[in-house]
């Protein structure tokens, strides 16, 4: 289930959704010329950086796996963070819905 415009603004599970912003920073505390590589991933992905979309932040982390070294290491943390926040949201979202179903039937 991938996030919906619902979910990107929640916190799940005490976590919030990655953003651009936080690959940004894991470049910073990982890469040298870390605002250089920025700038060519972004040329590379034809994002400005302040896109907040699901996609956005995909393209990003797939553009960063293909680097390799430390900037795919940085790539593959954004790819769990979204894969793992999505679905913390859907098991959120499941129980959410068991919880309202249970409590209608009990009510019949």
């Amino acid at each position: 289930m991938p996030i919906t415009a619902e979910l990107e603004d929640r916190l799940v599970y005490g976590l919030r959704r990655p953003t651009l912003g936080d690959a940004r920073d894991s470049l910073r505390g990982t890469v040298d010329n870390a605002d250089a590589v920025w700038n060519e991933l972004l040329a590379q992905t034809g994002l400005e950086g302040s896109e907040t979309t699901t996609a956005a932040l995909s393209a990003m982390a797939q553009a960063m796996l293909g680097r390799g070294g430390g900037v795919g290491m940085c790539g593959n943390a954004l790819h769990i963070r979204i894969t793992a926040y999505d679905a913390l949201g859907a098991v959120e979202d499941l129980i959410a819905a068991s919880v309202t179903s249970g409590s209608r039937a009990g009510r019949l």
